[in-house]
């Protein structure tokens, strides 16, 4: 185990757990048994190397067009082939009560837990976060891998190092199993097709990152139309990297798609859940409401009977640009 190298390691990442260099190096240095595949209930697999105190973490689903889509080796959609996402350089943070135990020599591209803060900027530049009791800095190697280190500084003044590299990951909005007709959503429809209003409303809206030669073909309120669209045009899911800049859009959609509540100005609590905004759309709002309390069980072909036809869409669309601007007036306000 001894000789290992930071730079060794940050070459490791980003390759499956069955590639024969991965292999041969945890074999070499008796790091452990790597993961063959991951679950969908598992997510992700850890490796502890405690005498270098470091962890090796294994991921499938990476939001990273490069490992997208998830690879299911016998295509049962249940075990994905899984690939070194991150290592934690210190997986117990380095300080003066736990001193980092691997050798300076260990540390030919990071610096060391012991430099100084002088010497950290001259390898990783300005810190990109600062406040009273952190400041982190971030280093891209590659172009799909990401350097970071972390200061902290605890209520007792004690400073505590921690570092890791990671493969560069997009912020996800909506998972690629609303879109991916590989996914079966048969019995469940109604999340589909709200999910497949969203992409319509931001097609309308042009807050897409789309050439103009794409926006020139309007597309169809159409569920069918709408999946492939997003197949073609945006990998069959929705992150923030595929948005237009503009202020408060991806916490809006946040709000939009997941049922979290938030307060107005007034401190009034509100909704803005797509299932909500539909159902106030079509008057039934407070029919979903008693079928929820009495029936439970009826809510899902309540919702998997509605029909999402061309007029649903463009109301749809409508009333998600009202609200955004409120959104952000909300915010604005703040």
């Amino acid at each position: 185990m001894s000789g290992i190298k930071q730079s060794e390691l940050i070459k490791l990442v980003g390759l499956a757990s069955t590639d024969t260099s991965l292999v041969q190096f945890f074999e070499r240095h008796g790091l452990g048994k790597l993961p063959k595949t991951i679950t969908s209930n598992q997510g992700t697999k850890s490796i502890i190397c405690k005498p270098l105190n470091i962890s090796f973490w294994f991921a499938y689903d990476i939001t990273n067009d490069h490992y997208q889509p998830p690879i299911s080796p016998r295509n049962d959609n249940y075990k994905f082939k899984a690939y070194l996402s991150s290592i934690i350089f210190t997986h117990r943070e380095h300080s003066d009560k736990h001193p980092d135990p691997k050798p300076k020599e260990f540390w030919d591209v990071l610096p060391p837990p012991s430099a100084s803060r002088e010497e950290t900027e001259m390898v990783m530049g300005p810190p990109v976060h600062v406040n009273d009791d952190t400041w982190s800095y971030k280093l891209s190697i590659e172009e799909e891998k990401k350097l970071v280190l972390n200061y902290t500084k605890s209520s007792k003044n004690q400073l505590s190092y921690n570092s890791w590299i990671s493969i560069r990951q997009e912020s996800e909005i909506v998972s690629r199993v609303f879109y991916d007709r590989k996914n079966d959503f048969e019995n469940f429809p109604f999340l589909r097709r709200a999910h497949t209003s969203i992409i319509k409303w931001l097609f309308d809206s042009r807050f897409l990152q789309l050439t103009e030669d794409v926006y020139q073909l309007p597309l169809k309120g159409d569920t069918e139309t709408i999946l492939d669209f997003v197949e073609h045009h945006l990998k069959n899911h929705l992150w923030k990297n595929q948005l237009v800049d503009m202020d408060q859009l991806s916490s809006f959609l946040y709000h939009i798609t997941t049922n979290r509540i938030l307060k107005d100005p007034e401190g009034n609590r509100v909704s803005l859940y797509i299932r909500t905004i539909i159902l106030e759309i079509l008057n039934q709002a407070e029919v979903f409401e008693q079928i929820y309390e009495q029936n439970f069980s009826a809510t899902d072909q309540f919702l998997n009977d509605i029909l999402f036809d061309e007029t649903l869409y463009s109301d749809i669309s409508t009333v998600l640009t009202e609200k955004f601007k409120l959104f952000q007036s909300w915010k604005a306000s703040r």
